[in-house]
């Protein structure tokens, strides 16, 4: 019974939202340097929300990257759908080669993680992880949300009626980074994501 409930739930959302039948699958890509992170690799989902939370592995991989002296410091990131396709959209997901893949051995923890300030130099603006709402023991990872290219056209995105969705993706493209002390001089944006 409970199935059935989930699947009629589960039709009862895409339509509200006018979602395409199929999940939305995405990938963080450097622009940069092309370099991307596969979710599997990691034991994970490719949908945007089935990876997106704090403590997860493939999200602390990407975070490690971003640290100073790493690979992703204070460069250009998307998460990006792979319906982010339509006309005068450039196709990042698809774009992307597969010997520019790479997988980490290392992660940030859970407890880094939750201590991490994600860093915009672009907007001179940060998000401090520690104050993402706690549900039930599970917080949402800002990184993923605030980088999304393509959010709300399939299933497992983070919805038009959450919590402000209205900054999904307003950080795509930006110069990111992950530090663990607030900079001088910049501004924070406070996000409230929660499922």
């Amino acid at each position: 019974m409970k199935k059935r409930v989930k699947i009629i739930a589960g039709n009862a959302i895409r339509k509200k939202h006018n979602l395409n039948n199929m999940g939305q699958y995405y990938k963080p890509i450097n622009l940069e340097n092309g370099q991307w992170l596969y979710s599997h690799d990691y034991d994970n989902g490719l949908k945007l929300m089935e990876h997106s939370w704090i403590g997860n592995q493939f999200v602390g991989a990407v975070m490690k990257l971003m640290l100073p002296g790493g690979r992703w410091y204070k460069k250009p990131i998307v998460w990006c759908g792979d319906y982010y396709n339509e006309e005068g959209e450039e196709d990042y997901y698809d774009r992307v080669a597969d010997d520019k893949k790479i997988r980490l051995q290392e992660s940030l923890s859970a407890k880094e993680q939750l201590d991490a300030i994600l860093v915009n130099h672009t907007t001179k603006e940060y998000v401090v992880y520690t104050k993402m709402p706690d549900a039930d023991g599970w917080r949402i990872n800002p990184l993923p949300l605030l980088t999304a290219l393509g959010n709300g056209r399939g299933g497992g995105d983070y919805y038009d009626d959450l919590p402000d969705s209205d900054k999904v993706g307003i950080w795509a493209k930006h110069i990111l980074s992950i530090e663990f002390e607030i900079p001088d001089g910049y501004t924070e944006l406070k996000v409230v994501f929660k499922e």
